[in-house]
């Protein structure tokens, strides 16, 4: 098997594992399926990494990936293309300015694993502007009458669950070592059932689908608590009306764009090269 064919075979498991899992986990809402994403995300890139010489196989396998989750039957697109293909650039700088070693690929997941935080929080100042920074630290004010919370003990428990992300990061870097060289093809079966389950769900509406994704639990707490904010912050009606009305709006076109924007169509673009081969390599995998 030749480099461009065990590319497009990582290629293949981590588009199956997003559109599959990925796409399951994300139709239930369930809280945090995108750091668990990531971090089987960061086990597949160690493990390619170590497997393939070229350096920017990384990079490669998830902008692949990131161009294939435009197939997903169910959940958004665009922010988890956008999830997968900068988790794998900054896992490609990684091993590229540490090497790819048990250090470099530490630092690689460690870079990977802290996008999945940042993201999420630039969505939100997109979509809330900046009442999401007010309407936190009026909640910190408010909750350390009750409690003796501060600012400083709030950042800690958010360093604490940071911590804990990148220490499973480097787990599943020593997990990758350990089975460097071998099989996965129970692995690859195993999310292939999961792509099934995924499209039975998928029968909806881009419209209906964006509406939905404005019952995301995060979404609606933030909604919830910015209310709350201008309620007993003593603003004139007009100003709630409209701290509430806009990230409702904002909210459901960026989530209407993020289903319907024809992203697969770029394939079809491709000038022929490398990224096209791997492109094309990883198609034949995900139809066999």
């Amino acid at each position: 098997m030749n480099e461009k064919e065990k590319i497009g075979k990582y290629a293949a498991l981590l588009s199956i594992i997003e559109i599959g899992l990925g796409s399951f986990l994300h139709s239930l809402k369930i809280p945090f399926s995108g750091h668990f994403l990531s971090l089987n995300q960061g086990f597949i890139l160690t493990k390619a990494s170590l497997e393939i010489e070229d350096k920017n196989t990384p990079a490669l396998i998830s902008t692949t990936s990131a161009l294939l989750k435009s197939l997903s039957p169910a959940g958004k697109k665009l922010t988890p293309m956008l999830a997968i293909s900068m988790q794998g650039q900054l896992f490609n700088i990684g091993t590229r300015l540490f090497g790819r070693n048990i250090f470099g690929h530490s630092i690689a997941i460690v870079l990977l694993a802290l996008w999945s935080f940042v993201q999420p929080i630039c969505i939100y100042f997109i979509l809330f502007g900046k009442d999401f920074l007010y309407m936190i630290q009026y909640f910190i004010r408010k909750l350390n009458r009750v409690f003796p919370v501060t600012e400083e003990n709030l950042l800690v428990i958010l360093l604490c669950i940071i911590a804990l992300k990148l220490t499973l990061g480097v787990f599943v870097v020593l997990l990758a070592y350990k089975y460097k060289g071998q099989d996965i093809e129970t692995y690859k079966n195993w999310a292939k059932k999961q792509k099934r389950k995924s499209k039975a769900k998928s029968e909806r509406s881009p419209l209906m689908a964006a509406f939905s994704d404005l019952l995301n639990p995060m979404f609606i707490i933030s909604l919830i608590l910015t209310g709350i904010f201008y309620f007993y912050s003593k603003s004139d009606k007009s100003i709630v009306i409209w701290g509430l009305m806009r990230p409702l709006a904002l909210g459901y076109i960026i989530f209407l764009v993020i289903r319907i924007f024809p992203i697969e169509k770029f394939a079809t673009k491709l000038k022929q090269g490398k990224y096209k081969e791997v492109l094309e390599e990883t198609l034949k995998n995900l139809k066999e």
